[in-house]
């Protein structure tokens, strides 16, 4: 009986204490990958912040990877390098510098936004959730 309550004790105190956190602060990890065999390409890309961190990902196309530039939560976020109409998607998209080899790359703001491989140019990307993280 007193297993029974200290278990139930436990969930109860993880579901509070979890519940509590807004999902909107979470970030997410994603398999994205060409659905072109020949292609090949793939990468891991992460979209969001954490609890204590904001971030701002894109694919940097010199550097050939995903990269991100992130800052403290509740924080300003960093100015970025320049931003502009697509006049595609009718959004402002924002431009870091890479924090590798600080050539701009655009923000993915949803993993939606990635249409198309950057590997061979068509709108061949799939993706696949593989973790929550904050």
């Amino acid at each position: 009986m007193k297993t029974t309550r200290t278990v139930f004790g436990i969930i109860l105190f993880a579901y509070i204490f979890f519940g509590s956190i807004p999902v909107s602060q979470a970030g997410t990890g994603y398999e994205v990958k060409c659905a072109d065999a020949k292609c090949g390409f793939k990468t891991q890309a992460q979209i969001g912040g954490g609890f204590v961190f904001e971030e701002a990902g894109g694919f940097c196309a010199k550097c050939d990877q995903w990269v991100s530039v992130t800052w403290n939560r509740g924080e300003k976020a960093p100015v970025p390098f320049a931003t502009f109409w697509d006049p595609k998607m009718g959004e402002i998209c924002r431009l870091y510098p890479c924090p590798k080899c600080k050539q701009p790359f655009v923000v993915i703001e949803t993993i939606e936004d990635m249409k198309f491989c950057p590997k061979c140019n068509k709108p061949t990307l799939q993706n696949k959730r593989t973790v929550l993280y904050d």
